[in-house]
């Protein structure tokens, strides 16, 4: 991988890492929320905060034509991220919320 593609990923990977802090940190709050109407906005914002990372996580639109995994231990994990966001993708669609 050239030195532009891994930069690439690198932030990719972050602002997925991020977007995934943001929905844990929301679910926590939901569930420590006291009121009823502080828990409505606070799933309201957790449902906007999975769809963000909805998006972030789906394939491109675009179809991309499939690269060797490595053997790497980094290569692996990463085929099976890929698998598992198109595999959620495929079943709930890009739209759902």
């Amino acid at each position: 991988m050239r030195r532009g593609d891994m930069r690439r990923v690198r932030e990719a990977d972050l602002r997925l890492g991020a977007a995934m802090a943001e929905v844990e940190g929301l679910y926590a709050a939901v569930l420590r929320a006291g009121t009823s109407g502080r828990r409505r906005r606070l799933q309201a914002e957790l449902s906007r905060a999975a769809g963000r990372l909805a998006d972030l996580a789906a394939p491109p639109s675009a179809p991309r034509t499939r690269t060797v995994v490595r053997r790497s231990r980094w290569g692996r994990r990463r085929a099976l991220a890929e698998r598992g966001a198109e595999r959620i993708v495929a079943r709930y669609g890009r739209g759902a919320s």
